[in-house]
């Protein structure tokens, strides 16, 4: 079931399996191939909590920050992202949430 989008890309909430994971699908690739990054919905949520919070620490925070720049990302929002993730929401699978926004 899609449940939300980003800029296209469907948010899939998969009600066939117990905790109804949740995953982000890339749109515009000819078939949704999810990254499933979250087992339940509630630990989805912390996703993009932990990702506001390291967006405009690393970023908006940072010399230059430009938000309609994303390719000047600096890698410590990754950082900064994949270590909240860690220690706020240990059941999320930050590695293919992190796969998913270099996509």
């Amino acid at each position: 079931m899609v449940i939300a989008d980003h800029s296209g890309d469907p948010f899939i909430s998969d009600t066939a399996v117990p905790g109804t994971r949740v995953g982000i699908a890339v749109h515009g690739t000819g078939s949704w191939r999810p990254f499933w990054v979250a087992p339940t919905p509630a630990d989805f949520v912390m996703l993009p909590a932990c990702f506001t919070e390291s967006y405009v620490v690393e970023y908006l925070n940072g010399p230059g920050g430009d938000e309609d720049d994303e390719e000047s990302r600096p890698p410590a929002c990754h950082d900064r992202l994949a270590a909240l993730l860690r220690d706020r929401a240990p059941a999320v699978d930050a590695v293919a949430f992190l796969e998913y926004l270099r996509q």
